[in-house]
């Protein structure tokens, strides 16, 4: 999917209402990357480090924890996306957000899409990311591809898995994708693999 096909479907199709129970959450917020290639767009993606206290070694989208200094929850996501990445904010071209995502740690993301010129090189900070992962977009935004799974959560009852290439893309980061691929493509949730309760 090109970039041309992306902002039209994303331009044209309902955003996906999610209610969440009020929490005492902590806000934060991640940029979902998305950068064209050759063979169309890439979700831009970070492997944490092993020495990471919380989601060491998980698969995500680069983000954290609004600060005092933050303006809002979007300048969160782009100074976050600056300290991991080493991308700036004149960068990258926002084009709009998905719906909250509540996690374990008590936080509630906040994210923003935001799209990365082709050419864009990554300077990234060992201490938070191990390794940076493209993976096309339309590979993740296969509805066939996602495992659900319900459990009695506090703040959520339903696990996403998305496996990709032996490596497995779960938690928040995969409900994240799993979102838009919902607002992309509605007409596809039902090709969800459902794994048994836990």
């Amino acid at each position: 999917m090109n970039r041309a096909e992306f902002l039209q479907r994303f331009a044209l199709s309902s955003r996906p209402e999610v209610n969440w129970q009020s929490h005492p959450l902590k806000p934060s917020a991640v940029l979902v990357a998305l950068q064209e290639q050759d063979n169309g767009l890439h979700f831009v993606l970070t492997r944490r480090p092993a020495h990471m206290r919380q989601h060491a070694h998980q698969i995500c989208f680069a983000g954290g924890r609004h600060e005092r200094a933050d303006v809002d929850l979007l300048a969160t996501a782009l100074r976050e996306a600056e300290e991991e990445l080493g991308i700036h904010a004149q960068q990258i071209e926002i084009i709009g957000d998905l719906p909250t995502q509540p996690v374990l740690s008590r936080s509630l993301i906040h994210p923003y899409i935001g799209i990365l010129p082709s050419d864009l090189m990554f300077q990234p900070d060992p201490g938070e990311v191990a390794e940076i992962l493209r993976v096309p977009l339309v590979t993740l935004l296969n509805h066939e591809h996602y495992y659900t799974q319900r459990v009695k959560r506090l703040l959520y009852h339903e696990l996403v898995f998305i496996p990709y290439q032996g490596q497995l893309i779960w938690g928040a980061t995969a409900a994240i994708i799993r979102r838009l691929a919902d607002q992309i493509y509605p007409e596809r949730q039902h090709l969800v693999r459902q794994l048994p309760d836990l």
